[in-house]
């Protein structure tokens, strides 16, 4: 009798324990990402960039060279979908955490077939807009091999007047001034 009630006994927890463990299983693996949840990892990328020492002496283009590395990385490594990648800059740049030219420059490196939809998106567009600054996105596909989107990111800043381009109307020449990672961003890392 003793040795039937421990076989239940053992059995019981067998049957108990099995269910548990696959449930501690699934617990553990990581949610999908979304857009929401990338902007944490944005927020801390950028402001990873920000910390390295010297770089708030660093010109415009070496900002916006050293955001958009962290940012690439960071996205690249949260094994998103491009769509998701995609609305996840979007909504980074609703927010003010990163300038419309950063998203659009890290997404022709990270989605780049999603590169164009970024840059027109209504909120990447008034930030722009706002800012005085302009990006032109070009993208091309090979058609060998299905190869991977290669985009081109032109970003400018608001002209300034000096050499370059005349303006016909009033006869002076301005100049495009480099793209300002920073112009219409109120995150802290975009501070001193």
């Amino acid at each position: 009798m003793s040795t039937r009630l421990t076989s239940a006994i053992v059995l019981g927890l067998a049957i108990v324990a099995g269910p548990m463990a696959g449930a501690s299983a699934w617990a553990q693996t990581p949610p999908a990402a979304t857009s929401a949840s990338l902007q944490p990892v944005i927020s801390a990328a950028a402001r990873k960039a920000a910390s390295t020492p010297g770089f708030a002496a660093l010109s415009a283009q070496a900002k916006l060279a050293a955001i958009q590395a962290e940012v690439s990385a960071a996205l690249a490594e949260s094994g998103a979908s491009p769509t998701i990648i995609a609305n996840a800059l979007i909504q980074a740049v609703s927010s003010g955490t990163l300038s419309a030219g950063v998203a659009i420059q890290v997404a022709s490196v990270v989605a780049p077939q999603m590169a164009q939809e970024v840059a027109a998106a209504p909120a990447v567009q008034q930030q722009l807009a706002q800012t005085g600054q302009t990006a032109s996105v070009s993208a091309t596909a090979s058609t060998e091999g299905g190869a991977p989107v290669s985009v081109l990111v032109s970003l400018q800043g608001a002209s300034t007047p000096g050499g370059g381009a005349t303006d016909t109307g009033t006869g002076t020449t301005t100049t495009p001034a480099p793209y300002d990672p920073c112009a219409g961003v109120v995150a802290a890392y975009c501070g001193s």
